[in-house]
């Protein structure tokens, strides 16, 4: 009894694993709305644009939970040997 326990929990995980893959793992359908145009599925080769934001080095940045964002530093490189070990809580 317990074989046949464990044999139909595996299939039920195996068959809900696979739940909405098709072939080269294309997304299902949408069920409520209008299923996109063949033109809207097509990637789009245009780069990404940025906005130039001055950073000041006075000042501090928050993001909306009100955490600190660090400044980038991207002449800086990061060296594993100086991160000191983080101990659990």
């Amino acid at each position: 009894m317990k074989h046949i326990k464990t044999v139909l929990a595996l299939s039920a995980l195996a068959s809900l694993g696979a739940c909405g893959l098709r072939g080269d793992l294309q997304r299902p359908s949408p069920i409520f709305s209008e299923p996109p145009t063949e033109e809207a599925q097509q990637p789009v080769d245009a780069p990404a644009q940025f906005a130039g934001v001055e950073i000041r080095e006075n000042a501090t940045y928050y993001n909306s939970l009100g955490g600190e964002i660090p400044k980038p530093a991207p002449d800086v490189d990061v060296e594993e040997e100086s991160m000191g070990e983080v101990s659990p809580g």
